[in-house]
């Protein structure tokens, strides 16, 4: 199993924590859980009160955890259409990403020279360094990443690299967006592979991916004006 797993996780995880059980339904079968575990997973002395349920219904409700004991930990269905699950205290206890530690192993996989800090204004994006003086990003929600990229472009007036977990929320208009400004996207779903001893292996080198022609699924589209776009315009107006 490669290591999309992971990275379609963490897309998925707005805070990047969740329960211990969480962690391991999704990710035990990697190949590679244990040392991104070791590596890049904290425990943060804080439980849960709800878990997904496992068990397949039409409601879909979470299962409520009942604590009546250290030992006596169970994940109840609230519908009472499921028999409840008995746990361990580990299982509620909560875990995050690690992600100084993480972005750091990016940077040095990457060569990118770092220096972290969160973008000004935003929760979910973070500013990892420079490579061969273009600013490097990295953002783990890509649901809102026309919101990201706007900003990102609205701060800089200038080319930048977005690195993403992976490209399924990329459409059409944001590629389009990028090349017009020579701003690209590094997906590390593609491109980085975790090793046994927590580094990670990049499969290109940046300078790589970033030829238009390496760009995720290329294509051309119609000359229009795009609504990511407009900001563009709104910028220029105000200067």
């Amino acid at each position: 199993m490669t290591d999309r797993i992971l990275w379609e996780y963490l897309e998925e995880l707005p805070e990047q924590e969740a329960a211990w059980r969480e962690w391991k339904s999704r990710l035990t079968n990697w190949h590679r859980f244990n040392p991104f575990y070791t590596h890049f997973l904290r425990v943060e002395g804080r439980r849960v009160k709800l878990l997904n349920c496992p068990s397949p219904c039409e409601q879909g409700y979470p299962r409520q955890v009942v604590e009546n004991s250290p030992s006596d930990i169970k994940a109840v269905c609230p519908q009472n259409n499921a028999d409840p699950i008995q746990l361990k205290f580990r299982d509620i206890l909560i875990y995050s990403l690690r992600r100084e530690a993480l972005h750091q192993a990016i940077c040095i996989a990457l060569q990118i020279n770092p220096a972290e800090y969160g973008v000004p204004g935003s929760g979910i994006t973070w500013y990892l360094g420079d490579y061969s003086g273009t600013e490097v990003y990295l953002t783990y929600k890509t649901s809102t990443l026309t919101d990201t990229i706007s900003s990102l472009y609205i701060l800089l007036q200038k080319p930048f690299i977005l690195m993403v977990p992976t490209v399924k929320n990329i459409t059409p208009e944001i590629q389009q967006f990028l090349a017009r400004n020579n701003s690209v996207l590094f997906s590390m779903e593609a491109e980085l592979s975790l090793q046994s001893d927590g580094s990670y292996r990049p499969k290109r080198s940046i300078s790589e991916c970033i030829k238009p022609s390496n760009q995720p699924n290329p294509q051309r589209y119609q000359s229009k004006i795009l609504p990511i776009e407009a900001y563009k315009y709104i910028v220029y107006s105000e200067s």
